[in-house]
């Protein structure tokens, strides 16, 4: 290996994925369809109770409980929840593949701010494409979410690498602002071929 660390966001990096599905689906269990007009907005504006779920601080049924409620879900068993709540993701098929060839030659880990429940689906369900990386960093059982240094110095200790020697893509601006004020070299993902170009300019052969 080259002694250089590439780290991988998840979700809208190795997975697309779309809330518009779940407010479409939730909304048939619930007779205030006005709540699922604008699911993101309500991601926005209920952000302390996913960010919690998110640091693994929620437990799943104690997180369905709680959407039951300020959804007003009605006749809506935990198991039907969960089908609905991770039927979402789309593998976005060609960072995949540049992530299979780099695995050969790289040490790969990922870092996602994800769920117990949404994690657990993409597992099962891909499991040969979490085997590439040499360690999954997920904030449920990191207990830290980014943006916080904190996700990203757990990052650096773990793995013993020096920070400017790490790669970090993520589609989020701010959480590659704060990898960054913590030495990490981070670029915001956009598409495959910027990607490409990235990982060149950090000296890495794609």
């Amino acid at each position: 290996m080259s002694g250089k660390l590439i780290i991988f966001d998840l979700g809208k990096v190795i997975f697309d994925y779309d809330l518009s599905i779940i407010s479409k689906s939730l909304s048939e269990y619930s007779p205030k369809k006005e709540l699922f007009e604008n699911m993101e907005q309500f991601v926005i504006s209920h952000i302390d109770i996913f960010a919690k779920y998110e640091r693994g601080l929620i437990e799943s049924r104690d997180f369905y409980k709680t959407m039951v409620d300020l959804l007003v879900l009605e006749n809506l068993p935990f198991e039907k929840f969960s089908d609905i709540w991770n039927n979402i993701f789309t593998p976005i098929q060609d960072v995949i593949d540049l992530v299979t060839s780099l695995s050969h030659r790289y040490d790969l880990a990922m870092l996602s701010n994800t769920n117990e429940l949404h994690f657990n689906f993409l597992y099962e369900k891909y499991p040969d494409i979490f085997l590439k990386f040499k360690k999954l960093h997920l904030s449920y059982l990191m207990h830290e979410r980014k943006p916080d240094a904190q996700i990203y110095e757990q990052v650096i200790k773990e793995h013993n690498v020096e920070p400017h020697n790490i790669f970090f893509t993520d589609d989020n601006k701010e959480n590659v602002y704060s990898a960054m004020l913590c030495g990490i070299k981070a670029f915001s993902f956009k598409n495959i071929i910027k990607l490409r170009q990235d990982l060149e300019s950090f000296g890495i052969e794609v």
